[in-house]
């Protein structure tokens, strides 16, 4: 029978005392990060195709490669580890070697022409490697452990009915990564439209790196308050509260509405002048005409604020509040191209939206 990768899987004692085990804190608190460091000694390196030396998997505990080296005495795993339970955890570990001769190793290296074709020869030896214990400290309930700090903030603290507020939420530190989701509260009077989290992760010896930004665009019609973000802490030495301060937002009258009511003599007269004569039209006519010209006037406001609308987000903003039972197909298409940030025609989807409030009479 022809041999297959190293057929063979040997458990050989003469390899007992080749490993060596580094934990950094064998007495760590929940979810604190720990390195353990993995060592095997080989002198006879060139005739190693390859080794796996690692932590199993287990729901006890997360672990995470950071480095593998190869040193003169042989090679060196460095692994970070997230204890997940209190109490006593065991840790096992996984340790094969593959050898061959050292012809066949270079053949490999330097190739000779066949290597699609002849797979290397050599030997599986699975070493048993000896157990960790930890003995993990407990930890009162929080949201967070290590060390971090939050902050939030605006693009503004004034804005017009229906234009959005920019809202910016960012955490940043080092320690397990935090299980965030969302930070904003629902609220029946705010319409709040969410951004995909950005979520950077890097791992170091000191546990993981993290930098977290949630982004909203809030909408009203009506002054409201920023709820403060409250955070209990942990940094494996004493518990604390992170917590950002409330922010107000003043919401003003738009400006059309404005000059309405504090100039009612010059617009008022017209504006009834115009809506009986076009009744009328629309009574003994009921032309078309007459009906594109009371949608443009009872309408007027409202394509206003779509025309001067300065982007995707304020434009869905609007519609999405103004019309939140009607056009739904540019609401996605909007929604997609301020996710995926690929540019659009605004002006001809503005057009595009005037005409179907138009045609279907969205309220």
């Amino acid at each position: 029978m022809k041999k297959i990768l190293g057929s063979i899987l040997i458990v050989l004692k003469i390899f007992a005392a080749n490993y060596q085990i580094e934990i950094s804190k064998e007495d760590p608190y929940i979810k604190e990060p720990i390195t353990i460091n993995l060592k095997f000694f080989e002198k006879k390196k060139e005739e190693v195709d390859w080794i796996n030396f690692e932590p199993i998997k287990s729901k006890n505990y997360d672990v995470v490669l950071l480095n593998k080296k190869s040193r003169d005495f042989g090679y060196e795993f460095l692994y970070l580890v997230f204890p997940l339970k209190e109490g006593e955890i065991k840790i096992d570990y996984k340790l094969r070697v593959k050898k061959a001769p050292f012809e066949e190793i270079q053949n490999k290296i330097l190739g000779t022409g066949y290597e699609q074709t002849t797979p290397i020869e050599g030997t599986i030896y699975t070493i048993k490697v000896e157990p960790s214990i930890l003995k993990v400290k407990p930890v009162k309930k929080v949201e967070l452990y290590g060390n971090f700090r939050i902050k939030t903030f605006t693009d503004k603290k004034t804005a017009q009915e229906y234009e959005p507020i920019y809202y910016t939420f960012n955490i940043t530190g080092t320690g397990y990564p935090p299980q965030i989701k969302d930070i904003f509260p629902n609220k029946d009077n705010l319409k709040i439209l969410k951004d995909k989290p950005l979520k950077k992760i890097k791992y170091t010896k000191n546990g993981a790196q993290i930098d977290y930004t949630f982004q909203y665009a809030i909408i009203s019609d009506k002054s409201f308050t920023i709820p403060s973000v409250k955070f209990k802490e942990f940094d494996y030495k004493e518990y604390l509260v992170l917590k950002t301060k409330p922010i107000s937002i003043e919401i003003k009258k738009s400006q059309i509405k404005a000059d309405k009511i504090d100039d009612p003599p010059k617009i008022e007269p017209f504006y009834k002048s115009l809506v009986s004569i076009l009744k009328y039209f629309a009574i003994f006519f009921a032309g078309s005409v007459s009906g594109i010209l009371v949608y443009l006037l009872l309408r007027k406001e409202e394509f206003e604020k779509i025309m001067k609308a300065k982007d995707e987000k304020e434009l869905l903003a609007f519609i999405t509040v103004k019309y939140p039972k009607c056009l739904e197909n540019i609401k996605n298409r909007l929604d997609e191209a301020i996710v995926n940030k690929t540019d659009i025609n605004l002006l001809k989807i503005k057009k595009e939206i005037i005409k179907e409030i138009r045609k279907k009479g969205c309220k």
